[in-house]
């Protein structure tokens, strides 16, 4: 572990974050849990932890369509904007629309985790 990681371990420690007997897959880092779950690298953020091919899959699946729905949350902020501009642009209109049936579909497909 670098100085760096180490002063972040102490900080996660310090926030209440339990450290794991389970080593980072990437850099041998102990890893940590945080109150709302996630497990933690101090050097490579935030790490899962699976138990078979079937829950990797179904992890990468779940990263994979949270970083579609970030595209489309940030396109969906782009297309907004253009409201303000012109707010009767009845195309402008149906792309927000898209939008957000885009959103709302991805979100019926990832279990959302509350903290």
């Amino acid at each position: 572990m670098t100085d760096d990681s180490i002063k972040k371990a102490a900080e996660l420690l310090r926030q209440g974050a339990t450290m794991l007997s389970d080593a980072c897959p990437i850099c041998g880092s102990p890893l940590f849990k945080l109150k709302n779950g996630d497990v933690i690298c101090p050097v490579h953020g935030k790490v899962y932890i699976v138990k078979s091919d079937e829950e990797e899959k179904q992890v990468k699946k779940d990263i994979m369509l949270n970083s579609v729905e970030d595209f489309l949350v940030e396109g969906l902020y782009s297309t907004a904007k253009k409201i303000k501009e012109d707010p009767y642009d009845s195309e402008t209109l149906v792309q927000v629309i898209r939008y957000l049936d885009a959103i709302e579909r991805i979100r019926k497909l990832v279990p959302q985790h509350n903290s």
